[in-house]
C-alpha cells in the first residue's frame, strides 16, 4: 500500500494534515484530515534552532515512543531514560542516541522529559546526511501544551496513533509552502 501525508499551512503555526492511501493509479482516499501545529516561526527551516518546519518531501526513518508500540509496522524504538535527540555538533548529530550504549554526554533533548509530545513519534529523514547545523530531530509527534512546535509537526495523540497504524516505510511526507 502506498500512502502519503500532505501538510498544508493555514496561518502562523497551524496547518492541515491529510493522510491519504492510494486506491488505484492516481486516486487516493483520505484516512485522516486534521489540524496540526508546525514551527513557531512557520515554514522554511534553514538551520538548527530557527523554530521553523522544513518544506519538501521526506521519508520515514522509524517510529518511537515513551508508550509501547500502538500497532505500527514501522520499526519502533521504545524510548528509555537513556535516549536523547542529539543536536550536538559531532557524530551523533540528528540521531536518537542511547547514552547507555554510546559514550556520549549528549546535551540534546532528554526524550523522556518530553511527555506527552514523545508518547508517540515518527522520525522524518530531514537532513539525513546529518550535516551540522542544518537542523535536527524533525519529528511528527503528539501535541504538547503549546500551539506550536520547535520545527516538528504536532498532532493530537489520537491522530498520531491513527497515523502510526496507517503508514509504512514507503510513506512520503510532503510539507507544502
Amino acid at each position: 500500500m502506498y500512502s502519503r501525508v500532505i501538510i498544508k499551512p493555514i496561518s502562523g503555526s497551524t496547518a492541515r494534515l491529510l493522510l491519504q492511501n492510494l486506491i488505484e493509479k492516481g486516486r487516493f482516499t483520505t484516512v485522516l484530515d486534521c489540524e496540526v501545529f508546525i514551527g513557531k516561526n512557520g515554514l522554511g527551516k534553514e538551520k538548527e534552532g530557527d523554530k521553523k518546519t522544513p518544506v519538501g518531501e521526506f521519508g520515514i526513518l522509524y517510529a518511537f515512543g515513551v508508550k509501547p508500540n500502538p500497532g505500527t509496522t514501522l520499526n519502533y524504538l521504545n524510548i528509555k531514560d537513556s535516549h536523547y535527540a542529539c543536536d550536538d555538533n559531532g557524530p551523533f548529530y540528528n540521531k536518537i542516541v542511547d547514552i547507555s550504549v554510546e559514550n556520549h554526554q549528549c546535551k540534546g533533548e532528554h526524550m523522556v522529559e518530553y511527555v506527552p509530545q514523545y508518547n508517540y513519534g515518527i522520525f522524518l529523514d530531514y537532513n539525513k546526511e546529518c550535516v551540522y547545523p542544518d537542523g535536527s530531530a524533525i519529528f511528527m509527534h503528539c501535541k504538547g501544551e503549546r500551539d506550536y512546535t520547535d520545527g516538528c509537526i504536532g498532532l493530537s495523540e489520537k491522530d498520531m496513533i491513527t497515523m502510526l497504524k496507517n503508514v509504512d516505510s514507503n510513506t512520503r511526507i510532503i510539507i507544502e509552502e
